[in-house]
């Protein structure tokens, strides 16, 4: 995980606080998560500014 971008190394940490253990982590499962953060985040950010 040492080896990993600064992006993908935060992700994997934060998949560690969700409860696994830091050795499961492998790439792929990181990438997925990050896919997952982002396409919340850009569902969710319209709803955002209706109320700005």
């Amino acid at each position: 995980m040492n080896e990993w971008p600064y992006e993908r190394s935060l992700s994997a940490n934060l998949l560690y606080l969700t409860g696994l253990h830091i050795n499961d982590i492998n790439y792929t499962e990181v990438i997925k998560f990050e896919e997952t953060l982002v396409s919340d985040y850009l569902r969710h950010i319209g709803e955002f500014w209706k109320y700005v």
